[in-house]
């Protein structure tokens, strides 16, 4: 009879300490997605402005220039 509750005894011991990695556990998965989240709304912003600065510079006059080349120059 001891033994049987010695070894409920084990049993309620692991079961606690699960709870409690468990436990753990959720607290870093939460903090991992608010953290991956705020990385994601960054990349987002950074999309943003790389379409605008894409779009700005698309937008810019070029002006056709002939290549000089000097090299053939006695």
């Amino acid at each position: 009879m001891t033994s049987l509750e010695q070894d409920l005894d084990i049993t309620n011991g692991r079961m606690i300490e699960l709870e409690k990695d468990l436990a753990i556990m959720q607290d870093n998965l939460q903090t991992l997605f608010e953290q991956v989240k705020e990385t994601q709304k960054y990349i987002i912003k950074l999309a943003h402005n790389q379409a605008h600065m894409t779009k700005r510079i698309s937008s810019w006059p070029y002006i056709a220039v002939e290549k000089f080349d000097d090299s053939n120059e006695d």
